[in-house]
């Protein structure tokens, strides 16, 4: 697996994209840490002339003050220009960027396709939210500068040295091309350990979360601790690539670090060849030895801190990836529907990554006010449709209107502020029951709230609960019985009081006691809307104004009960097979 190496000046670019509004802050930093390495530099360069003046046969006082005060005075400034360089990482500057790339991320979550949010595992999201931001920002000041120091000071001191020894200068200039092969071959080495590594923590995380979040029924079928095959696997493999990551970035390190010694040896050797001959001075050589003895320990870390600069451009990679999804068009101008029947018109959709269409040229009316049901078998393209309605993504061709108004020329808030959803697993967040009602009208009263949870029949259950309705619902609604989430769900929605009302099975899956409490409580949620039904046994949409037959992401009939059973068709064929079963006598 090959991996192209990013070039300074691609990472550059990128971290500049990154710093946003603070580019302007974070490129002053990296010129003030530019002047302090060269000042830094120049300081170490100037211990040649330093040494050979208090070694002369001839020492002369003022000229060992004059570079001893040089060489202080260039400390000096780069301390000045280090300092100013820190103030990005211990400003506001480095903490807003990160607050403000949590935000932008936030914000294109809220905004991009679902269909393509849907494409990142939960764990993923949470990574790149996180530890991708950690990573990216946190040290794109601190560990620039020192790659930048690692870089210059040994230039500044290698073209110094020109114009005080040439033959230094070229010894010194040996280790840079042996350097840069052992440099390259690391860099491609590590990043693509690092992207591994990367990976698998992200594949760890996301397993993890899936296995916290379905322990419960991991218990029931004894697929926890070593059963857990998916959590296991990820561990193993995290641990696999991690030792693999140490072992690979070892190697060049051990590699660079032989490489300096060589370097400092074989410089010993020609200036012990030089003094031989008197082309340099004693003091000269050992002001060489000096200056190659501070520059190993930056030189060593160059390694590392190239890795960790991959480390953060992958991260910068995953953030970017999710910032450049294109967020869905809204057309101009923005339109208001003064009625809400639905309307599909010749609508074709795929779904990414697969082939086949989801929908085929799918056309139907929905009148305001009415009851429409939409049956057929799993897959049949129900669910397409309803998804279509609240814009989850675009169709490849036609398109589907609201009041007339096609619903790309409504905001994605103004869209969803026309329809309620009741789903058949119902989210509840982690919040006590009256914040979960109040997201249906955040500005709702708590007596409106009341009102609402009495109409969707959850008042009584929730008085008999330990706090009432200041109870928290735990993780996901844990807490409640599946009838309850259910009705905490509608009274949701009963609050919002939108115009159109998707239901999604509300009931399937409830006993017959929860059922008819829910059913009741939705038959408060739809009065004088405009409702969409999603259902599984026919016997209870047989009142429904209009029913959608859906067969392999076609309308292969619609009418009302009546009018398909007297056809005798697929929903014929789907309704006489349902009643045989209640017929089945165990």
């Amino acid at each position: 697996m090959s991996q192209e190496v990013s070039s300074f000046a691609q990472s550059y670019k990128t971290t500049i994209e990154i710093a946003n509004n603070k580019a302007s802050a974070l490129k002053k930093s990296y010129l003030l840490y530019i002047l302090s390495y060269i000042t830094r530099g120049l300081g170490f360069a100037f211990f040649f002339p330093l040494l050979s003046v208090m070694f002369s046969e001839k020492f002369i006082l003022n000229d060992a003050f004059f570079w001893f005060g040089a060489i202080v005075i260039s400390t000096v400034v780069s301390l000045i220009f280090h300092w100013l360089a820190l103030e990005f990482n211990y400003s506001t500057d480095l903490t807003d960027v990160t607050h403000n790339l949590r935000v932008k991320l936030g914000n294109k979550i809220k905004t991009m396709p679902l269909q393509r949010l849907n494409k990142y595992r939960t764990g993923e999201l949470n990574s790149i939210l996180a530890t991708n931001v950690d990573q990216s920002v946190l040290h794109m000041g601190i560990v620039a500068g020192m790659g930048l120091e690692a870089l210059i000071v040994p230039i500044v001191i290698v073209l110094a040295t020109f114009f005080i020894n040439v033959k230094m200068a070229f010894a010194m200039l040996l280790a840079f091309p042996l350097a840069v092969p052992i440099y390259k071959w690391s860099r491609g080495k590590i990043k693509v350990e690092k992207i591994e590594n990367v990976k698998a923590h992200s594949t760890l995380e996301a397993d993890t979360i899936e296995y916290l979040q379905g322990l419960p029924v991991l218990r029931s079928i004894n697929q926890v601790g070593v059963n857990a095959k998916n959590l296991q696997k990820s561990i193993a493999k995290a641990r696999e690539v991690q030792k693999k990551g140490t072992l690979g970035a070892t190697l060049p390190m051990v590699v660079m670090i032989t490489l300096i010694e060589f370097v400092f040896l074989m410089v010993l050797s020609l200036g012990a060849l030089w003094i031989a001959d008197a082309s340099i001075s004693i003091a000269t050589l050992v002001a060489l030895l000096v200056v190659l003895g501070r520059l190993s320990e930056p030189l060593a870390n160059f390694l590392a801190i190239a890795s960790v600069l991959d480390t953060m451009e992958i991260g910068f990679k995953h953030i970017l990836g999710v910032l450049r999804q294109k967020d869905l068009k809204i057309n101009e101008p923005i339109l208001t529907p003064k009625t809400f029947d639905i309307k599909f018109n010749a609508v074709d959709f795929n779904y990414l990554d697969y082939d086949n269409k989801a929908m085929d040229n799918v056309s139907f009316h929905i009148k305001a006010n009415s009851l429409t049901a939409i049956v057929g078998p799993s897959g049949s393209g129900k669910t397409t449709i309803t998804k279509l309605i609240m814009r989850y993504d675009d169709p490849s061709c036609g398109n589907v209107e609201i009041g007339g108004v096609d619903i790309k020329n409504m905001t994605q808030v103004g869209l969803m502020s026309y329809i309620s959803v009741v789903f058949q697993d119902v989210y509840l967040f982690d919040d006590t029951i009256l914040n979960n009602i109040r997201m249906g009208k955040p500005s709702a009263s708590d007596e409106e709230v009341q009102i609402a949870a009495q109409k969707a029949y959850c008042h009584e259950f929730i008085t008999r609960l330990p706090h009432g309705y200041e109870t928290t619902v735990g993780e996901i609604g844990g807490n409640l019985s599946g009838g309850e989430k259910q009705r905490i769900s509608i009274a949701r929605a009963i609050l919002k009081d939108a115009p159109i009302v998707i239901l999604d099975e509300p009931t399937s899956a409830l006993d017959t006691q929860s059922e008819v409490a829910v059913q009741n409580a939705l038959d408060e949620l739809i009065q004088d809307k405009t409702v969409i039904v999603i259902a599984h046994r026919l016997s209870t949409i047989s009142h429904a104004n209009t029913i959608l037959v859906m067969q392999d992401g076609t309308i292969t009939e619609q009418g009302s009960h009546k009018e398909l059973i007297d056809k005798k068709g697929k929903y014929y064929d789907m309704f006489q097979a349902q009643q045989r079963i209640k017929q089945w006598n165990l």
